[in-house]
């Protein structure tokens, strides 16, 4: 489980990167909040629509190296020379060409290295993998953040440096160590990738629970976009402090998931997924509405505390959830069409957020109508039904 859960450091030093420091980045070349909302988020509006097809061609894959971990060899070096680019400030057509589909390639290894974790995981213990992953998720996070605290104003490039060290490095590892199953235990679909637009959506949509999950982690993705794109500026514009404590502030939520992250993979594993993931649902609800009126920064970190806490069983249990409702022939190509969904959710909840900051001059209602959108993935989630 630790092995596995390596690449998930390196992928979510990315995404702290994306979520945290990207926004700062964008704003030095003046761009509007809409845009920045739009571009500085781990998901890719883009690459949304082509990841169902990357992970149907992951399920039907059969080479030496297996069928998931060759798309390793594809989506990390592409990210890394994405991040190399974005290190030299390049222009601002060169820029807006590289993020939309920087996010992409990402996903091009993530999306089959989550379709791994459901290949690899017994069905009991996916709560357990969960928690492992969502502790590396969260060290990842950390490691990231406190680069950046540390050495973002003072040597951008050589956080560029170490960011595309750490994503290569654990990918690498997790490459080396784990093993995918032998070909005669993998169930692969019967003929080749075909869409046609109408007839896929009555097929997915065939799969009731699957689809009220996924329905559920829309609105959970669209509150998200709409709050996490802007913690960093929100603590800068509206508190006054610093970038580099900007940081900070993020690393201590990032600090309270990865604390809780085992507990919760444990307590899904043994209490049910659902069960726990409606609490912590609940709980960011709570948290956001009274965070929207934090006055001061003591304040607000202890709201970014119960942030955290909440939000380790969301990153232990979306995925595993996810898998014990999925058809075990398509689990590559049902991961990317729950990151498709989610890669529309959270761009359009980050640009509606950024629009309202623009017309508003405020950053504090966009965490109100944050907490109301992952109210309604709440109510969907008690609606779906898993079988034990």
């Amino acid at each position: 489980m630790a092995a596995f859960s390596l690449a998930n450091f390196g992928g979510n030093m990315v995404n702290a990167f994306s979520n945290t420091a990207l926004p700062l980045y964008l704003g030095m070349y003046h761009l509007p909040n809409w845009l920045i909302g739009l571009l500085a988020q781990e998901r890719s509006l883009v690459g949304g629509f082509v990841q169902p097809v990357v992970g149907a061609l992951s399920d039907r894959a059969r080479t030496p190296l297996g069928r998931r971990r060759p798309f390793f060899l594809i989506g990390i070096p592409l990210t890394a020379l994405a991040l190399a680019c974005l290190s030299l400030h390049p222009s601002t057509l060169v820029l807006l060409a590289i993020l939309p589909c920087f996010s992409f390639f990402l996903a091009v290894a993530n999306d089959p290295y989550l379709a791994l974790m459901a290949d690899i995981t017994p069905l009991h213990q996916r709560g357990t993998m969960g928690g492992w992953m969502a502790l590396l998720n969260m060290l990842g996070q950390m490691a990231f953040l406190l680069l950046a605290w540390k050495l973002w104003e003072r040597n951008e490039v050589g956080v560029f440096a170490l960011l595309i060290l750490g994503l290569v490095g654990t990918f690498g590892l997790t490459f080396v160590l784990v093993r995918e199953p032998p070909v005669g235990r993998w169930q692969t679909p019967s003929g080749g990738v075909h869409y046609r637009p109408i007839r896929y959506l009555k097929n997915i949509l065939a799969h009731r629970e699957l689809s009220k999950y996924i329905g559920s982690q829309f609105f959970f993705w669209l509150g998200n976009g709409a709050a996490v794109p802007f913690l960093t500026r929100f603590a800068v514009e509206a508190l006054g402090v610093p970038e580099g404590e900007a940081f900070l502030l993020v690393f201590v939520a990032v600090a309270f998931a990865a604390l809780f992250a085992l507990p919760v993979g444990w307590l899904g594993s043994h209490f049910g997924k659902k069960r726990v993931l409606s609490l912590g649902l609940a709980g960011f609800v709570i948290v956001s509405l009274i965070g929207s009126q934090v006055q001061t920064v003591a304040q607000t970190y202890l709201v970014m505390a119960c942030l955290g806490a909440c939000n380790a069983t969301v990153t232990a249990l979306l995925f595993p959830l996810l898998t014990d409702l999925m058809p075990v022939d398509r689990r590559g190509e049902l991961t990317g069409v729950g990151s498709l969904v989610w890669s529309l959710a959270q761009p359009v909840g980050s640009f509606t957020a950024g629009l309202f900051i623009d017309a508003t001059g405020t950053y504090r209602a966009v965490f109100v109508v944050a907490g109301l959108l992952i109210a309604v993935s709440f109510v969907l989630l008690r609606t779906v039904r898993v079988e034990t």
